[in-house]
């Protein structure tokens, strides 16, 4: 059902409209896009840990290094006369410093994490702080560019890895970072990537046509590409686009709408294997580590013979690709599943995918985090 929206009614109308779509569905368009124009910005700098028991640089190796520490006692009242007196220091080290600003911005005054890294041969951060360091925005041809934050604060190593980690709200904004979706009196909905593809784009713009709808307008939205969507931000609202922009990115979306094809993704780190339920396998047979998975039915078991003795240490998994009685074709979970029966690695699992897709057997997209 359309909502037929005035243009002096559309502020209240649009407020009820956001409530009742966040109610009425658990998904909304908010889920499956992303604003063009609020990006994530990355602030970064270089900046000195200090306290470290004898894990930081070591000067005699890299007197770079030893400059900014060196810099450091000056400023505090206690200059080297030179760098010579710094080549037996190892209670500090230079780091990169670098702060993640979340896609909706950032004011003066909000505090954010940031994360640190050694730059050269310190082995732990661990009890190390980050001495008052400068941020910038990324900017290699621009001479000086603007600092937009500060940072500094005690160090948290996170895992296993004792030259990186983080300063829990390290980092203070001293500028405003604000970001603006309307550009030319529209905004642009950018699909994430596991939803990317026409069809989708498509099927968005008809979902969001079909809950509004302004005089004189025909269409509000139109697919762009298989990535994005454009939408008309009604003329009244272009001052004021936040209870618009509310509205849209609360529209309810049925979820056996959204169209998204076969596809596994795959994080090698973590060991995990995300599978839709529509990834199918054709006829093929792939040896690995001693194991043979087919999804072609033995010569003697098309013919009716009984089955030989394995002459080798040799197992084979079977599963039939082939169409089943109700005509349904063979799913890639059928396969994982008979793989975990024989206890088969996860890694070697990931390694099974991989051939299937190299092979052509397997019918979907593959990706790899």
């Amino acid at each position: 059902m359309k909502q037929i929206l005035s243009g002096l009614l559309l502020p209240v109308m649009v407020a009820i409209l956001a409530l009742s779509a966040k109610t009425a569905a658990g998904t909304t368009v908010q889920d499956l896009v992303r604003m063009k124009g609020q990006d994530r910005v990355f602030l970064q700098g270089l900046g000195l840990v200090v306290g470290l028991a004898g894990t930081g640089d070591s000067s005699k190796e890299s007197w770079v290094a030893a400059k900014p520490y060196a810099m450091l006692l000056e400023n505090l009242g206690d200059p080297v006369s030179s760098l010579d007196q710094l080549k037996k220091a190892d209670a500090f080290a230079l780091v990169y410093v670098s702060m993640e600003v979340p896609a909706y911005g950032a004011l003066d005054g909000d505090r954010i994490d940031v994360q640190v890294e050694t730059l050269f041969n310190a082995t732990s951060l661990e009890g190390g702080r980050l001495v008052f360091s400068p941020l910038r925005l990324p900017a290699p041809h621009a001479a000086n560019p603007p600092i937009m934050a500060f940072a500094q604060g005690a160090i948290v190593l996170e895992g296993d890895d004792k030259t990186s980690g983080r300063v829990r709200e390290g980092g203070q904004m001293i500028r405003d970072i604000k970001s603006n979706p309307v550009f030319n009196g529209r905004v642009e909905l950018v699909l994430k990537d596991q939803y990317a593809g026409y069809p989708m784009a498509a099927r968005l713009a008809d979902i969001v046509n079909s809950t509004f709808e302004f005089s004189g307008v025909d269409r509000l939205a139109a697919a762009e590409n298989a990535k994005s969507v454009h939408v008309l931000v009604p003329t009244a609202d272009r001052t004021d686009p936040a209870p618009f922009i509310a509205a849209l990115l609360s529209t309810p979306v049925d979820p056996s709408l959204i169209e998204v094809g076969a596809r596994i993704v795959i994080n090698e780190r973590t060991g995990t294997i995300l599978v839709t339920e529509d990834v199918e396998i054709g006829p093929v047979a792939v040896s690995h580590d001693g194991l043979t998975v087919t999804s072609i039915a033995p010569e003697y078991e098309l013919l009716g013979l009984e089955q030989p003795a394995a002459p080798s240490q040799t197992a084979w998994i079977g599963v039939d690709a082939r169409k089943n009685i109700q005509g349904q074709p063979m799913h890639l979970n059928s396969l994982l599943e008979a793989l975990r029966q024989f206890n088969v690695p996860v890694r070697d699992q990931i390694e099974i995918i991989y051939e299937l897709k190299r092979s052509g057997a397997l019918h979907a997209e593959v990706i790899s985090e």
